[in-house]
């Protein structure tokens, strides 16, 4: 009788293990002697460092005479320890397998390998990647920062290069389209008889010098105006010291224009009329939007025993009288409540003046709106 073979084989993780396999051919002749065949487990990649897997081989005898009624079942198991990262030589893999399962095995192995790993690259790279990404925005930033810096440092500098040169850039304005009244005068405008006149209102704080009655006269020989070419008119306003005049005044384009004469009158020592000279030196040179500087100087003469300053006329006369004329309305109509915005432009315009007289080492002793006009 010929007794006949069959043989499957079983893996308890196909993913780590290939299918066993041995050396004979799957179904066969029983051999009549003693022989020997091999059994092949090779892994594909061990997820640990190693690991246990669970094989089996079931053999079926039977006899063909008798239709497979009669068989034995022989089971054979097996436990195979994959190593990580195991490699096999390919001639022992194409003893037991054909062309395209040595390619599938090679594939399967190679991207096992590469899973292994994949997290861990993934993770390494994508923290290099984060690095990278953040120096570059930090840099940016940082360089974008110090732009901005060197700008606002370049915009300030150019500010106080501008604010050096007011003189330059204010002159070009006309008087006579100033939309706003000039504000801080330097002559005294109070009918107060307890009020100290203003001559007294300036002082170079940074300076020790005192110049000479004679150092003034000759500053101011340039100054002067022909006494002929100004006419007296009403006293505006008259203080303790001081008295301010409406005069008119013929230029040299012979145009004719209201001024204010700014003078001392009996009461004021020869201290006090010298002060008012001094003070018309330093002015003479200023010029600004919003300071009322000389026009120039009639001596003593016939007009009046004392000097005389003249001074720009502002339209709207004193600052004083004009603030209480606008507290309620005229009978004319022409006056009317100022608003808030009004009266901070005009303090704007103030503080202008100050700060620009400041910068020149003057010392305002006495703002106020009498001082202003």
């Amino acid at each position: 009788k010929k007794s006949l073979y069959q043989y499957n084989t079983t893996s308890s993780n196909l993913e780590e293990l290939l299918s066993p396999v041995l050396d004979i051919t799957p179904t066969g002749s029983v051999p009549r002697h003693l022989s020997n065949f091999n059994v092949y487990f090779p892994c594909i990649s061990a997820s640990s460092e190693l690991e246990s897997i669970n094989c089996s081989i079931t053999f079926r005898f039977y006899n063909i005479t008798h239709n497979y009624s009669s068989q034995s079942i022989v089971n054979l198991k097996f436990l195979k320890q994959c190593v990580k990262n195991e490699k096999l030589n390919q001639s022992i893999l194409s003893q037991f397998y054909n062309t395209a399962q040595i390619e599938a095995y090679l594939l399967t192995q190679s991207h096992r390998s590469l899973s292994s790993i994949g997290v861990v690259t993934i993770l390494g790279y994508s923290i290099i990647i984060a690095l990278i990404v953040f120096v570059l925005v930090f840099s940016t930033a940082m360089i974008l920062f110090c732009l901005y810096r060197k700008t606002t440092r370049k915009k300030r500098h150019l500010l106080k290069a501008q604010n050096a040169d007011t003189t330059h850039d204010l002159d070009s304005i006309p008087f006579h389209h100033q939309q706003h009244p000039q504000l801080p005068a330097i002559f005294d405008t109070t009918n107060c008889s307890a009020y100290e006149d203003s001559i007294y209102s300036f002082t170079q704080y940074d300076s020790q010098y005192k110049p000479s009655d004679e150092t003034i006269h000759e500053a101011l020989n340039d100054f002067k105006i022909e006494q002929n070419r100004v006419t007296l008119h009403e006293i505006l306003i008259e203080g303790t010291f001081g008295r301010l005049i409406h005069c008119t005044y013929i230029d040299n384009k012979t145009i004719s224009q209201n001024v204010y004469g700014k003078t001392v009158n009996s009461n004021a020592s020869q201290t006090q009329i010298n002060m008012m000279l001094n003070e018309c030196c330093l002015f003479k040179s200023v010029k600004h939007v919003n300071i009322n500087s000389p026009l120039g100087i009639v001596h003593m003469n016939e007009l009046t025993p004392y000097p005389l300053i003249l001074y720009p006329y502002g339209g709207k006369g004193i600052l004083k009288r004009f603030l209480l004329k606008c507290k309620g309305s005229s009978s004319d109509g022409r006056d009317h409540m100022l608003s808030t915005q009004e009266l901070v432009y005009m303090s704007i315009h103030v503080a202008k003046g100050l700060h620009f007289l400041h910068r020149r080492k003057l010392l305002m002793k006495d703002i106020a709106a009498r001082n202003c006009m």
